[in-house]
Protein backbone atom coordinates (compact mmCIF):
# COMPACT_ATOMS: atom_id res chain seq x y z
CA UNK A 1 0.00 0.00 0.00
CA UNK A 2 2.87 2.13 -0.47
CA UNK A 3 2.41 3.40 -4.45
CA UNK A 4 1.84 6.53 -3.70
CA UNK A 5 5.48 7.16 -1.72
CA UNK A 6 7.23 4.91 -4.49
CA UNK A 7 5.51 7.21 -7.45
CA UNK A 8 7.98 8.72 -10.05
CA UNK A 9 8.20 12.36 -10.22
CA UNK A 10 7.17 14.63 -13.17
CA UNK A 11 9.17 17.65 -12.19
CA UNK A 12 11.96 18.42 -9.44
CA UNK A 13 13.54 21.21 -7.68
CA UNK A 14 16.23 21.52 -5.34
CA UNK A 15 15.63 24.48 -2.75
CA UNK A 16 18.50 25.76 -0.31
CA UNK A 17 16.63 26.72 2.82
CA UNK A 18 20.02 27.98 4.77
CA UNK A 19 19.57 31.78 5.60
CA UNK A 20 18.15 34.00 4.12
CA UNK A 21 15.62 31.88 2.94
CA UNK A 22 12.22 31.92 4.51
CA UNK A 23 9.70 29.06 5.00
CA UNK A 24 6.86 31.37 5.75
CA UNK A 25 7.23 33.02 2.91
CA UNK A 26 7.64 29.85 0.83
CA UNK A 27 4.61 28.98 2.53
CA UNK A 28 2.70 31.49 2.46
CA UNK A 29 3.24 31.91 -0.91
CA UNK A 30 2.89 28.15 -2.29
CA UNK A 31 0.70 26.33 0.33
CA UNK A 32 -1.59 28.67 1.65
CA UNK A 33 -0.02 29.74 5.47
CA UNK A 34 -0.58 25.99 6.17
CA UNK A 35 0.47 25.70 9.75
CA UNK A 36 1.48 22.11 9.68
CA UNK A 37 3.32 22.86 7.30
CA UNK A 38 5.25 25.53 9.46
CA UNK A 39 5.96 22.47 11.68
CA UNK A 40 7.70 20.42 8.72
CA UNK A 41 9.86 22.86 8.43
CA UNK A 42 10.48 23.89 12.16
CA UNK A 43 11.39 20.58 13.00
CA UNK A 44 13.97 20.54 9.72
CA UNK A 45 15.17 23.33 10.30
CA UNK A 46 15.85 22.07 14.20
CA UNK A 47 17.58 19.04 12.94
CA UNK A 48 20.00 22.03 10.60
CA UNK A 49 18.73 20.68 7.46
CA UNK A 50 20.09 22.59 4.26
CA UNK A 51 18.57 21.72 0.98
CA UNK A 52 14.78 21.29 0.34
CA UNK A 53 13.80 18.90 -2.67
CA UNK A 54 10.38 19.66 -4.10
CA UNK A 55 8.65 16.76 -6.66
CA UNK A 56 5.29 17.32 -8.06
CA UNK A 57 4.04 13.80 -8.30
CA UNK A 58 0.76 12.21 -9.78
CA UNK A 59 -2.18 10.53 -7.90
CA UNK A 60 -1.35 6.49 -6.95
CA UNK A 61 -2.09 4.26 -4.79
CA UNK A 62 -4.27 5.47 -2.08
CA UNK A 63 -4.20 9.07 -3.20
CA UNK A 64 -5.94 7.89 -5.97
CA UNK A 65 -8.55 6.09 -4.80
CA UNK A 66 -9.03 8.82 -2.63
CA UNK A 67 -9.64 11.07 -4.92
CA UNK A 68 -12.12 9.36 -6.78
CA UNK A 69 -14.16 8.59 -3.29
CA UNK A 70 -13.91 12.66 -3.11
CA UNK A 71 -15.53 12.65 -6.64
CA UNK A 72 -17.95 10.34 -5.79
CA UNK A 73 -19.56 12.18 -2.66
CA UNK A 74 -18.73 15.84 -4.42
CA UNK A 75 -19.44 15.64 -7.62
CA UNK A 76 -17.66 18.93 -8.60
CA UNK A 77 -14.54 17.72 -6.62
CA UNK A 78 -10.88 18.09 -8.38
CA UNK A 79 -7.49 17.78 -7.29
CA UNK A 80 -5.86 20.86 -7.20
CA UNK A 81 -1.76 18.97 -7.43
CA UNK A 82 0.30 16.45 -5.37
CA UNK A 83 3.86 17.47 -4.30
CA UNK A 84 6.27 16.02 -2.10
CA UNK A 85 8.75 17.47 0.01
CA UNK A 86 11.78 15.86 1.38
CA UNK A 87 14.17 17.73 3.43
CA UNK A 88 17.97 17.09 3.85
CA UNK A 89 21.37 17.54 5.59
CA UNK A 90 23.59 18.15 3.34
CA UNK A 91 23.49 20.35 0.04
CA UNK A 92 21.82 19.12 -3.57
CA UNK A 93 21.57 21.42 -6.24
CA UNK A 94 20.86 18.81 -9.27
CA UNK A 95 19.87 15.09 -9.86
CA UNK A 96 23.27 14.06 -10.15
CA UNK A 97 23.61 15.34 -6.53
CA UNK A 98 20.57 13.38 -5.11
CA UNK A 99 21.88 10.45 -6.66
CA UNK A 100 24.75 9.63 -4.78
CA UNK A 101 22.62 10.48 -1.34
CA UNK A 102 21.73 7.76 1.22
CA UNK A 103 18.72 7.63 3.72
CA UNK A 104 21.57 8.94 6.23
CA UNK A 105 20.80 12.07 4.88
CA UNK A 106 17.09 12.34 4.80
CA UNK A 107 15.88 14.17 7.72
CA UNK A 108 11.94 14.02 6.37
CA UNK A 109 9.46 14.38 4.08
CA UNK A 110 5.69 15.11 3.53
CA UNK A 111 3.36 14.54 0.64
CA UNK A 112 0.85 17.48 0.51
CA UNK A 113 -2.63 17.32 -1.56
CA UNK A 114 -4.57 20.19 -2.45
CA UNK A 115 -8.32 19.28 -2.57
CA UNK A 116 -11.12 21.73 -5.13
CA UNK A 117 -14.80 21.71 -4.01
CA UNK A 118 -16.10 24.61 -5.65
CA UNK A 119 -19.42 24.03 -4.47
CA UNK A 120 -18.12 24.25 -0.87
CA UNK A 121 -15.80 26.96 -1.79
CA UNK A 122 -13.64 24.53 -1.00
CA UNK A 123 -9.33 25.36 -2.17
CA UNK A 124 -7.27 24.02 0.25
CA UNK A 125 -3.96 22.11 1.04
CA UNK A 126 -3.24 19.33 3.74
CA UNK A 127 -0.53 17.46 4.78
CA UNK A 128 -1.44 13.89 3.29
CA UNK A 129 1.05 12.39 5.15
CA UNK A 130 4.84 12.91 6.59
CA UNK A 131 7.47 11.40 8.32
CA UNK A 132 10.21 12.77 10.50
CA UNK A 133 13.27 10.96 12.30
CA UNK A 134 13.01 11.22 15.86
CA UNK A 135 14.89 13.71 18.26
CA UNK A 136 18.05 12.36 18.69
CA UNK A 137 17.71 12.47 22.50
CA UNK A 138 18.62 9.83 25.07
CA UNK A 139 15.44 10.65 26.40
CA UNK A 140 12.77 10.97 24.07
CA UNK A 141 11.30 7.11 23.76
CA UNK A 142 9.60 6.14 21.06
CA UNK A 143 9.30 2.47 21.09
CA UNK A 144 9.17 0.19 17.54
CA UNK A 145 9.10 2.81 15.29
CA UNK A 146 8.25 1.99 11.69
CA UNK A 147 10.31 2.01 8.87
CA UNK A 148 8.72 3.66 5.50
CA UNK A 149 10.10 3.17 2.20
CA UNK A 150 9.90 6.07 -0.56
CA UNK A 151 10.95 7.17 -3.82
CA UNK A 152 12.67 10.82 -4.35
CA UNK A 153 14.04 11.69 -7.98
CA UNK A 154 15.16 8.34 -9.10
CA UNK A 155 16.20 7.10 -5.93
CA UNK A 156 14.54 4.23 -3.03
CA UNK A 157 14.87 5.59 0.51
CA UNK A 158 13.96 4.65 3.36
CA UNK A 159 13.19 6.79 6.43
CA UNK A 160 12.29 5.22 9.89
CA UNK A 161 9.59 7.33 12.30
CA UNK A 162 6.05 7.47 13.20
CA UNK A 163 3.83 8.53 10.39
CA UNK A 164 1.75 11.78 10.29
CA UNK A 165 -1.56 12.61 8.94
CA UNK A 166 -4.00 15.59 8.57
CA UNK A 167 -7.74 15.82 7.96
CA UNK A 168 -9.24 17.45 4.98
CA UNK A 169 -12.56 17.82 6.42
CA UNK A 170 -14.13 15.85 3.37
CA UNK A 171 -14.23 12.41 3.73
CA UNK A 172 -11.28 11.99 7.16
CA UNK A 173 -11.64 13.52 10.39
CA UNK A 174 -9.37 13.76 13.57
CA UNK A 175 -10.09 10.21 14.48
CA UNK A 176 -9.18 8.81 10.95
CA UNK A 177 -6.13 10.19 11.09
CA UNK A 178 -5.37 9.59 14.41
CA UNK A 179 -6.09 5.73 13.30
CA UNK A 180 -4.19 5.59 10.31
CA UNK A 181 -0.92 7.11 12.04
CA UNK A 182 -0.52 4.06 14.76
CA UNK A 183 -2.37 1.50 12.87
CA UNK A 184 0.48 1.82 9.73
CA UNK A 185 2.83 0.41 12.47
CA UNK A 186 0.55 -2.63 13.13
CA UNK A 187 -0.91 -3.89 10.15
CA UNK A 188 0.84 -6.89 7.66
CA UNK A 189 -0.11 -4.45 4.88
CA UNK A 190 1.68 -1.57 6.49
CA UNK A 191 -0.83 0.93 6.25
CA UNK A 192 -4.89 1.32 5.67
CA UNK A 193 -6.83 3.73 3.60
CA UNK A 194 -9.02 6.20 4.52
CA UNK A 195 -12.06 4.41 2.12
CA UNK A 196 -11.19 1.26 3.96
CA UNK A 197 -12.43 3.06 7.19
CA UNK A 198 -15.15 4.61 6.46
CA UNK A 199 -16.79 1.46 4.36
CA UNK A 200 -16.49 -0.38 7.88
CA UNK A 201 -17.80 2.86 9.74
CA UNK A 202 -21.02 2.55 7.50
CA UNK A 203 -21.85 -0.44 9.29
CA UNK A 204 -21.71 1.18 12.70
CA UNK A 205 -22.86 4.84 11.92
CA UNK A 206 -25.97 6.62 13.46
CA UNK A 207 -28.46 8.34 10.57
CA UNK A 208 -27.01 10.75 8.46
CA UNK A 209 -23.49 10.33 9.21
CA UNK A 210 -20.91 11.44 6.97
CA UNK A 211 -17.27 11.11 7.27
CA UNK A 212 -16.20 14.63 7.14
CA UNK A 213 -17.81 14.42 11.04
CA UNK A 214 -15.28 11.83 12.24
CA UNK A 215 -16.15 8.63 13.88
CA UNK A 216 -17.64 7.95 17.30
CA UNK A 217 -16.64 5.38 19.86
CA UNK A 218 -18.71 2.33 18.04
CA UNK A 219 -16.85 3.10 14.71
CA UNK A 220 -13.46 2.93 15.77
CA UNK A 221 -14.18 0.06 17.78
CA UNK A 222 -15.59 -1.33 15.06
CA UNK A 223 -12.48 -0.33 12.64
CA UNK A 224 -9.92 -2.36 15.32
CA UNK A 225 -12.08 -5.16 15.38
CA UNK A 226 -12.23 -5.34 11.35
CA UNK A 227 -8.59 -5.98 11.61
CA UNK A 228 -8.36 -7.78 14.24
CA UNK A 229 -6.34 -5.12 16.21
CA UNK A 230 -6.50 -5.86 20.26
CA UNK A 231 -7.39 -2.90 22.10
CA UNK A 232 -8.46 -1.78 25.68
CA UNK A 233 -10.51 1.63 25.96
CA UNK A 234 -12.50 3.22 28.16
CA UNK A 235 -15.33 5.33 26.74
CA UNK A 236 -15.40 8.17 30.17
CA UNK A 237 -18.35 10.03 28.54
CA UNK A 238 -20.57 6.44 29.60
CA UNK A 239 -18.34 5.79 32.86
CA UNK A 240 -17.62 9.70 34.09
CA UNK A 241 -16.43 7.84 37.65
CA UNK A 242 -13.80 5.75 36.26
CA UNK A 243 -11.68 8.67 35.52
CA UNK A 244 -10.08 8.81 38.62
CA UNK A 245 -9.32 4.97 39.63
CA UNK A 246 -8.77 4.42 35.56
CA UNK A 247 -6.77 7.27 34.10
CA UNK A 248 -5.86 7.68 30.57
CA UNK A 249 -2.68 8.69 31.57
CA UNK A 250 -2.11 4.85 32.48
CA UNK A 251 -3.80 3.17 30.11
CA UNK A 252 -2.26 5.89 27.11
CA UNK A 253 1.96 4.90 28.67
CA UNK A 254 0.80 1.16 28.47
CA UNK A 255 0.19 1.53 24.86
CA UNK A 256 2.91 3.65 23.98
CA UNK A 257 5.72 1.59 26.32
CA UNK A 258 4.35 -1.70 23.96
CA UNK A 259 5.15 0.26 20.81
CA UNK A 260 1.70 0.30 19.33
CA UNK A 261 0.42 3.53 20.53
CA UNK A 262 -2.88 4.88 22.03
CA UNK A 263 -5.68 7.51 20.82
CA UNK A 264 -6.73 10.56 23.80
CA UNK A 265 -10.26 12.17 22.69
CA UNK A 266 -10.96 15.02 25.02
CA UNK A 267 -13.87 17.59 24.68
CA UNK A 268 -12.57 21.24 23.46
CA UNK A 269 -13.23 24.18 26.13
CA UNK A 270 -12.96 28.21 26.25
CA UNK A 271 -15.29 31.18 26.10
CA UNK A 272 -15.54 31.45 22.50
CA UNK A 273 -16.90 28.10 22.25
CA UNK A 274 -20.14 27.63 20.47
CA UNK A 275 -20.85 24.53 19.71
CA UNK A 276 -19.82 21.09 21.75
CA UNK A 277 -16.95 19.51 20.27
CA UNK A 278 -14.28 17.16 20.76
CA UNK A 279 -10.77 15.64 18.93
CA UNK A 280 -8.84 13.15 19.09
CA UNK A 281 -4.80 12.53 19.04
CA UNK A 282 -2.80 9.54 18.95
CA UNK A 283 0.11 9.37 21.43
CA UNK A 284 3.41 7.18 20.11
CA UNK A 285 6.21 7.71 22.67
CA UNK A 286 7.29 9.89 25.80
CA UNK A 287 9.80 11.76 27.15
CA UNK A 288 11.73 10.90 30.35
CA UNK A 289 12.91 13.08 33.10
CA UNK A 290 15.26 11.16 35.83
CA UNK A 291 15.63 13.64 37.99
CA UNK A 292 11.99 13.91 38.74
CA UNK A 293 11.25 14.62 42.72
CA UNK A 294 7.40 13.52 42.10
CA UNK A 295 7.75 9.53 42.42
CA UNK A 296 9.27 9.53 45.87
CA UNK A 297 7.55 12.67 47.30
CA UNK A 298 3.87 11.26 46.66
CA UNK A 299 4.91 8.20 48.69
CA UNK A 300 7.13 9.93 51.25
CA UNK A 301 4.64 12.83 51.64
CA UNK A 302 1.12 13.07 50.20
CA UNK A 303 0.29 9.37 50.44
CA UNK A 304 1.17 8.55 53.80
CA UNK A 305 -0.53 5.81 54.60
CA UNK A 306 -2.30 5.09 51.04
CA UNK A 307 -2.33 1.68 49.79
CA UNK A 308 -0.91 3.10 46.76
CA UNK A 309 1.07 -0.45 46.51
CA UNK A 310 3.62 0.61 43.74
CA UNK A 311 4.95 3.44 42.20
CA UNK A 312 4.29 3.35 37.87
CA UNK A 313 7.17 3.86 35.92
CA UNK A 314 4.85 6.74 33.80
CA UNK A 315 5.84 9.07 36.90
CA UNK A 316 8.74 9.38 35.27
CA UNK A 317 7.40 10.31 32.15
CA UNK A 318 7.22 14.39 31.59
CA UNK A 319 5.17 14.56 28.75
CA UNK A 320 3.87 11.83 25.74
CA UNK A 321 4.79 12.09 22.54
CA UNK A 322 1.92 12.88 19.93
CA UNK A 323 0.30 14.01 16.54
CA UNK A 324 -1.98 16.98 16.54
CA UNK A 325 -2.99 17.06 12.75
CA UNK A 326 -4.59 20.47 13.62
CA UNK A 327 -0.70 21.54 14.26
CA UNK A 328 2.01 19.01 12.84
CA UNK A 329 3.80 16.15 13.87
CA UNK A 330 6.03 15.13 16.85
CA UNK A 331 4.97 17.32 19.78
CA UNK A 332 5.34 16.59 23.16
CA UNK A 333 1.92 17.03 25.39
CA UNK A 334 3.10 17.05 28.74
CA UNK A 335 1.79 14.35 30.88
CA UNK A 336 -1.07 16.12 33.27
CA UNK A 337 -1.53 18.72 30.58
CA UNK A 338 -4.94 17.37 29.28
CA UNK A 339 -7.50 17.70 32.07
CA UNK A 340 -9.05 14.52 33.18
CA UNK A 341 -12.37 16.15 33.59
CA UNK A 342 -11.98 16.97 29.92
CA UNK A 343 -11.19 13.54 28.55
CA UNK A 344 -13.84 11.19 26.97
CA UNK A 345 -11.96 8.66 25.25
CA UNK A 346 -8.66 7.04 25.90
CA UNK A 347 -7.54 3.28 23.58
CA UNK A 348 -4.23 1.57 24.60
CA UNK A 349 -3.38 -0.76 21.44
CA UNK A 350 -2.24 -4.06 22.08
CA UNK A 351 0.20 -6.51 20.03
CA UNK A 352 -0.83 -9.11 18.11
CA UNK A 353 -2.68 -12.11 19.81
CA UNK A 354 -2.28 -10.61 23.59
CA UNK A 355 -5.44 -10.36 25.58
CA UNK A 356 -5.08 -7.73 28.58
CA UNK A 357 -3.45 -4.51 29.04
CA UNK A 358 -0.21 -3.15 30.36
CA UNK A 359 -2.21 -1.71 33.50
CA UNK A 360 -4.34 -5.24 34.20
CA UNK A 361 -0.52 -6.62 33.56
CA UNK A 362 1.26 -4.49 36.90
CA UNK A 363 -1.96 -4.84 38.89
CA UNK A 364 -1.26 -8.73 38.83
CA UNK A 365 2.28 -8.70 39.29
CA UNK A 366 1.77 -6.61 42.16
CA UNK A 367 -0.34 -9.13 43.73
CA UNK A 368 1.89 -12.10 42.80
CA UNK A 369 4.73 -9.57 43.73
CA UNK A 370 3.37 -9.81 47.84
CA UNK A 371 2.40 -13.64 47.24
CA UNK A 372 6.05 -14.66 46.38
CA UNK A 373 7.81 -12.36 48.60
CA UNK A 374 7.14 -14.29 52.27
CA UNK A 375 8.99 -16.88 50.52
CA UNK A 376 12.40 -15.13 50.13
CA UNK A 377 15.08 -14.92 52.52
CA UNK A 378 17.03 -11.84 53.19
CA UNK A 379 19.56 -13.27 54.48
CA UNK A 380 20.91 -15.06 51.17
CA UNK A 381 21.27 -12.46 49.60
CA UNK A 382 21.27 -8.26 50.44
CA UNK A 383 19.44 -7.23 47.31
CA UNK A 384 16.62 -9.97 48.33
CA UNK A 385 16.44 -8.03 51.81
CA UNK A 386 15.99 -4.68 49.90
CA UNK A 387 13.54 -5.68 47.56
CA UNK A 388 11.07 -7.44 50.68
CA UNK A 389 11.90 -4.10 52.40
CA UNK A 390 10.93 -2.08 49.33
CA UNK A 391 7.95 -3.60 48.95
CA UNK A 392 7.03 -3.41 52.17
CA UNK A 393 7.68 0.42 52.44
CA UNK A 394 5.37 0.23 48.45
CA UNK A 395 8.61 1.94 46.92
CA UNK A 396 8.74 -0.85 44.07
CA UNK A 397 8.14 0.26 41.19
CA UNK A 398 6.59 -1.15 37.79
CA UNK A 399 7.34 -1.54 34.36
CA UNK A 400 4.65 -3.39 32.35
CA UNK A 401 6.45 -4.67 28.70
CA UNK A 402 4.54 -6.39 26.03
CA UNK A 403 7.00 -9.16 24.24
CA UNK A 404 6.81 -12.29 22.17
CA UNK A 405 8.77 -15.14 23.87
CA UNK A 406 12.22 -14.62 21.66
CA UNK A 407 12.66 -10.83 22.75
CA UNK A 408 12.74 -12.06 26.25
CA UNK A 409 14.71 -14.77 26.02
CA UNK A 410 17.36 -12.49 23.86
CA UNK A 411 16.85 -9.93 26.60
CA UNK A 412 17.20 -12.36 29.25
CA UNK A 413 20.59 -14.09 27.52
CA UNK A 414 22.01 -10.67 26.89
CA UNK A 415 21.97 -9.32 30.97
CA UNK A 416 24.35 -9.03 33.01
CA UNK A 417 24.10 -7.84 36.39
CA UNK A 418 26.56 -5.78 38.45
CA UNK A 419 29.14 -7.77 39.45
CA UNK A 420 29.24 -9.08 35.79
CA UNK A 421 27.61 -12.75 35.49
CA UNK A 422 25.40 -13.68 32.92
CA UNK A 423 22.60 -16.29 32.93
CA UNK A 424 23.02 -19.71 32.06
CA UNK A 425 22.83 -20.38 28.30
CA UNK A 426 20.85 -23.94 29.20
CA UNK A 427 17.92 -22.10 30.97
CA UNK A 428 17.61 -19.66 28.83
CA UNK A 429 17.38 -22.37 25.88
CA UNK A 430 15.40 -24.71 28.63
CA UNK A 431 12.62 -21.14 29.02
CA UNK A 432 12.40 -20.55 25.57
CA UNK A 433 10.90 -24.07 25.10
CA UNK A 434 8.66 -24.09 27.90
CA UNK A 435 7.44 -20.11 27.54
CA UNK A 436 3.84 -19.10 25.38
CA UNK A 437 4.06 -16.78 22.52
CA UNK A 438 3.35 -13.41 23.98
CA UNK A 439 4.23 -12.27 27.24
CA UNK A 440 3.68 -9.54 29.52
CA UNK A 441 7.18 -8.69 31.53
CA UNK A 442 6.72 -6.70 33.88
CA UNK A 443 9.95 -5.29 34.90
CA UNK A 444 10.63 -4.57 39.17
CA UNK A 445 12.53 -1.65 40.15
CA UNK A 446 13.35 1.09 42.95
CA UNK A 447 13.21 4.70 42.65
CA UNK A 448 16.73 4.10 43.45
CA UNK A 449 17.95 1.88 40.57
CA UNK A 450 14.85 2.80 37.59
CA UNK A 451 15.33 6.23 36.68
CA UNK A 452 19.05 7.33 36.51
CA UNK A 453 20.43 3.87 36.46
CA UNK A 454 17.93 2.56 34.25
CA UNK A 455 18.61 -1.21 35.82
CA UNK A 456 16.10 -3.94 37.73
CA UNK A 457 15.93 -5.99 40.17
CA UNK A 458 13.84 -8.73 37.92
CA UNK A 459 10.72 -9.02 36.35
CA UNK A 460 7.31 -10.89 36.75
CA UNK A 461 6.23 -13.01 33.10
CA UNK A 462 2.75 -13.41 32.64
CA UNK A 463 1.08 -15.36 29.73
CA UNK A 464 -0.63 -12.49 27.90
CA UNK A 465 -2.19 -14.87 25.34
CA UNK A 466 -4.57 -16.02 27.86
CA UNK A 467 -8.11 -14.40 28.11
CA UNK A 468 -9.39 -12.77 31.68
CA UNK A 469 -12.75 -13.39 30.70
CA UNK A 470 -12.56 -17.19 30.10
CA UNK A 471 -16.42 -19.17 30.69
CA UNK A 472 -15.35 -21.07 33.90
CA UNK A 473 -13.71 -17.85 35.78
CA UNK A 474 -10.22 -16.57 36.42
CA UNK A 475 -7.82 -17.47 38.48
CA UNK A 476 -4.86 -15.15 38.53
CA UNK A 477 -2.43 -17.89 38.51
CA UNK A 478 -3.42 -19.19 35.02
CA UNK A 479 -1.06 -16.29 33.84
CA UNK A 480 1.34 -16.20 36.10
CA UNK A 481 4.61 -17.97 34.57
CA UNK A 482 7.08 -17.12 36.79
CA UNK A 483 8.99 -14.73 38.97
CA UNK A 484 12.99 -13.30 38.19
CA UNK A 485 14.86 -12.23 40.83
CA UNK A 486 18.35 -11.37 42.52
CA UNK A 487 19.14 -15.16 42.72
CA UNK A 488 16.21 -17.01 42.13
CA UNK A 489 13.60 -17.60 39.92
CA UNK A 490 9.95 -18.43 41.50
CA UNK A 491 7.60 -20.68 39.74
CA UNK A 492 4.39 -21.33 40.31
CA UNK A 493 3.21 -24.90 42.10
CA UNK A 494 0.27 -25.17 43.40
CA UNK A 495 -2.14 -23.77 45.94
CA UNK A 496 -2.24 -24.91 49.61
CA UNK A 497 -4.88 -25.83 51.59
CA UNK A 498 -5.60 -22.17 52.78
CA UNK A 499 -5.75 -21.03 49.63
CA UNK A 500 -2.28 -19.82 48.97
CA UNK A 501 0.00 -20.55 46.34
CA UNK A 502 3.26 -21.67 46.87
CA UNK A 503 6.25 -21.36 44.38
CA UNK A 504 9.15 -23.79 43.61
CA UNK A 505 12.19 -21.81 43.13
CA UNK A 506 15.37 -22.06 41.10
CA UNK A 507 18.84 -20.77 41.56
CA UNK A 508 19.30 -17.87 38.77
CA UNK A 509 23.23 -16.91 37.81
CA UNK A 510 21.63 -12.68 37.50
CA UNK A 511 22.74 -12.05 41.63
CA UNK A 512 22.37 -8.25 41.64
CA UNK A 513 20.07 -5.73 39.66
CA UNK A 514 20.38 -5.98 35.55
CA UNK A 515 19.75 -3.56 32.83
CA UNK A 516 16.10 -2.72 31.80
CA UNK A 517 14.84 -3.90 28.51
CA UNK A 518 15.08 -1.49 25.77
CA UNK A 519 13.10 -1.71 22.66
Amino acid sequence: MDRHRLISPSDIRFISIVRPFSSFNYIEDNFGGLDALRRLFSLARSSDATTLVVETIAAAGMIESENSALKNAYPDYASGGIVRLSFWTVEIKDTATLSRMTSNELLGYGILKQDLVPALKRRRWHVFEAVFKKYPHVHNCVPRPHTYSLTIGAGRFKIEGVLYCQQNALNKACAHVALRSLLTRLLPAGDVSYEEMNTIAERHKVPGWKPSEGLSVAQIRGILDHFRIGYRDIDYSQSPGLIDTMPYQKYAYAGIESGTGALVGFDLSGPALSNIGSHIIPFYGHTFNQDTWAPDADVAYFQIGANVGYVPSESWTSSFLGHDDNFGPNFCIPRLYIKPGQVKYVVELLRPNVQFGGATAEALALDFLYSVIPNISPLKNRWLGRLREWTNRQQIVMRAQSVIREEYITHLSALQDWEGNNEKAALCASLLERLPPVLWMVEISTPQLFPANERKLGEIILDAGKSLNGADGFNPYDVFIHARFPEYYFFGRDIDAEGKPRFLSIQSALLSHTSLYRV
